[in-house]
């Protein structure tokens, strides 16, 4: 019996470990055709075999989103992979240092909003032209964005949402859903780095934060920005 993404063209972004592997994994089971990025392609290998394992034809391309013109290339060479481009997920982004604006370290904030905001801006200007009519762009946004004390990552979920409704608008004559979703609380190395005194054990695993981005990527259209542990099909 045929997934419920047959046939999708998808690119994940930060698909090597956490939620981008999770979300990666569920589209392989429901039979899309995959190109996975990270920052480096010997993480992405584990990644690539368990999606293979499922059945999907998956492709890996080294994506460091630091740096806008080498995402454009990146972009492009998935673009190429897969010819057409039916979802996008934006899912990488770094954490940085939990401390206030008044004090954060300003290279390390251009860090973060360069891969958090300036990068994912990136693939979404490489990866639009080749996306088909009906088409989703799904961006990974977080409980954190605009919230005190989370520093530059807050301001980049903050700013992502932002261009989430702005592309929403700009690209409705396209009927391509543009969607922030808040994966909420997971099992994951950047909640570990955020949180370092939780218990890892009491959070869920990131699969169980899956089934929205699965239900956007088939055709669901919930508005500008939902809470994955809220989600009701």
């Amino acid at each position: 019996m045929p997934g419920r993404l047959q046939d999708k063209r998808i690119i994940v972004t930060g698909a090597s470990r956490g939620l981008g592997r999770a979300i990666a994994e569920a589209y392989a089971t429901e039979g899309a055709q995959l190109v996975l990025t990270a920052t480096r392609d010997e993480h992405l290998r584990s990644a690539l075999a368990s999606c293979r394992d499922r059945g999907a034809t998956a492709v890996g391309v080294e994506l460091g989103l630091g740096d806008a013109e080498g995402a454009r290339s990146a972009a492009a060479v998935a673009v190429a992979e897969l010819g057409r481009v039916d979802v996008l997920v934006n899912n990488a982004g770094v954490l940085g240092t939990r401390e206030g604006l008044s004090e954060y370290p300003l290279d390390l904030f251009r860090e973060v909003i360069e891969v958090g905001l300036t990068g994912a801006l990136a693939v979404i200007q490489s990866v639009v032209p080749a996306m088909s009519q009906g088409g989703a762009i799904i961006n990974v946004s977080s409980g954190a964005a605009g919230r005190a004390g989370w520093g530059a990552y807050a301001v980049a979920k903050s700013a992502l949402e932002s261009v989430t409704s702005m592309l929403r608008g700009e690209l409705a004559d396209r009927e391509i859903r543009v969607v922030a979703v808040n994966p909420g609380a997971m099992r994951t190395t950047m909640r570990a780095a955020a949180y370092p005194h939780e218990d890892p054990s009491t959070l869920p695993h990131p699969s169980a934060r899956v089934e929205p981005f699965i239900a956007i990527a088939e055709g669901a259209d919930p508005g500008p920005r939902i809470d994955a542990v809220e989600w009701a099909p």
